[in-house]
């Protein structure tokens, strides 16, 4: 009898299945106890090899445990060497590294983990179906669902039922949680086919009843596979929710209105039971009825009450007609009252924002009065009209600008511009305005504000261009940055206040003109009995 070729000269060992079945051993039983018992991983499974990877925290065992190794493997398999005299060390080290992972078990049963899940498992999947022998992962063996039945005569989703206030989506920690817990866990079925799966639906129902996940792994070299479809129809089929899906498994989750079997049943007898003393009851107080009037007259006076004759009979006698005039006045009438609710309606908003356009003035006024602008002087130098013009052909040519934003004109503004005036004698100054007045104001407070003289304001591309020349008698004054404008920070909040105001007018305006037309439009009707 060959015994097992094993060599773990390197970080992988090959075993030589062919006496397995001299050994009395299936290929499944092969592959648990070469796991179990070396302490390796079985990375590769086939019907006449297998590979075991031996683990980074692999240690050599002393001289003395391989001899005891070597005796206590072949007394547990009863395995002779083929040739005695074969004192290869790679193979006696093997066996001996073998025999001592299993009495290191047997002496400490409490560092194996997950032995009391493993085996419950392992119990509950048996009862599902036939097991997928073939699969590469470690214990427990999911349930091949291809062997499963197809379709089932007959067959139902399960009984939903949501508990009181409890909602039926999952949160995102709870999902979460979920997933982190379908990560570590083994699956419970393997499936190849991308149909029929009522059997399928039966399994995971039963499974359900013990764990609130089902994990399914999709096989490997199955052609025609769409992961997406299939986890589809199984939602549809089991009324599940998918928790998450990849390329290799399928995790579902039961849901919160998922009910056992058992406990389905015993509601829907419950049901049955109030709905037949419900029909009792009905019989017992239609009895009682009997026993006080005759049973014609309560047909016939049933059959009257409530009905469109009786209806209609009633407003023959005291009902008012409704003619073309009446309805006429009652159409009108509806029409005055929604339009006058609609104007009132337009009156408090128009209340409203005359409100916050007051608060926008005063927040304005109170930033504005830290501007105090300089008045323009009046004998103020003047140039020629040929030096104008070449002054506004130089400054149009010129490269360097500033560039006037939403802030406006502030002390940063006249700063640059006598940063300017240091190293040439005009300043190009940019402004993106609508209309040409702003940027005539804008350029008189420059001219104010720096001494300088304006020469020219054109229309260019960007927006406007201003020309200041800095003067024949210029000297840079001692503090570029003047006092009486505002800070680039409070300029900003100016700006902002000063568009919150204009929005408010326009928008108060336009809710003026609204109310107004509707005002006029709107005609008080006469009292309808007139």
């Amino acid at each position: 009898m060959d015994n097992r070729h094993v060599a773990w000269s390197g970080k992988c060992v090959a075993f030589s299945l062919e006496s397995r079945d001299q050994l009395g051993l299936s290929n499944n039983a092969v592959f648990h106890a070469d796991q179990k018992k070396t302490g390796g991983l079985v990375i590769w499974n086939h019907e006449s090899s297998m590979s075991v990877y031996r683990g980074a925290s692999y240690e050599l065992p002393s001289e003395q445990a391989q001899g005891e190794l070597v005796q206590i493997f072949n007394a547990d398999h009863d395995v002779v060497a083929t040739d005695e005299n074969n004192n290869d060390p790679l193979e006696s080290l093997s066996a001996e590294r073998l025999t001592l992972v299993n009495a290191n078990e047997a002496e400490e049963p409490e560092s194996l983990p997950d032995i009391d899940y493993e085996h419950e498992v392992d119990q509950l999947l048996n009862g599902l179906g036939p097991r997928y022998t073939y699969w590469p992962g470690g214990d427990p063996l999911p349930v091949d669902a291809d062997l499963l039945r197809g379709s089932v005569s007959g067959y139902k989703p399960p009984f939903r039922l949501l508990p009181y206030t409890v909602r039926s989506t999952l949160g995102i920690k709870e999902a979460t949680a979920l997933r982190r817990l379908a990560k570590i866990l083994p699956p419970h079925f393997a499936i190849g086919r991308s149909r029929r799966y009522e059997g399928l639906a039966m399994a995971m129902a039963k499974l359900w009843e013990r764990s609130s996940i089902a994990k399914i792994a999709l096989k490997r070299g199955v052609q025609l596979t769409a992961i997406d479809r299939m986890a589809e129809d199984i939602k549809n089929i089991t009324g599940g929710t998918i928790l998450s899906i990849n390329k290799d498994y399928m995790v579902f989750f039961r849901g919160k209105d998922f009910l056992p079997e058992e406990v389905a049943e015993a509601l829907l007898e419950r049901e049955m039971l109030s709905m037949a003393l419900h029909d009792e009851e009905e019989q017992a107080r239609v009895r009682a009825s009997s026993l006080v009037m005759p049973i014609a007259e309560i047909n016939e006076e049933v059959g009257e009450t409530g009905t469109l004759g009786e209806t209609q009979e009633a407003d023959a006698r005291w009902g008012k007609r409704m003619d073309d005039n009446h309805r006429c006045k009652v159409l009108r009438a509806g029409e005055i009252v929604k339009h006058t609710g609609f104007v009132r309606k337009l009156e408090q908003k128009l209340a409203i924002s005359e409100h916050k356009l007051m608060r926008a003035e005063r927040s304005l006024a109170k930033v504005e009065a830290f501007l105090k602008p300089t008045e323009r002087p009046r004998n103020s130098e003047s140039i020629t009209d040929e030096e104008r013009f070449l002054f506004r052909k130089i400054g149009l040519r010129m490269k360097a600008f500033m560039l006037i934003g939403r802030r406006g004109v502030f002390d940063g503004t006249v700063e640059s511009m006598h940063m300017h005036w240091k190293y040439r004698e005009l300043v190009k100054i940019v402004v993106k305005a609508e209309t040409l007045n702003q940027v005539r104001n804008i350029a008189v407070s420059l001219e104010a504000e720096s001494g300088g003289i304006l020469v020219s304001v054109d229309k260019i591309s960007e927006g406007f261009a201003m020309i200041i020349y800095r003067g024949k008698e210029y000297k840079q004054p001692s503090v570029m940055r003047p006092n009486n404008l505002l800070s680039k920070r409070k300029a900003l909040a100016r700006s902002l206040e000063v568009q919150r105001r204009e929005a408010l007018y326009k928008h108060v305006s336009d809710l003026e003109r609204t109310v107004d037309s509707l005002r006029s439009e709107l005609v008080w009707p006469l009292p309808i009995n007139a």
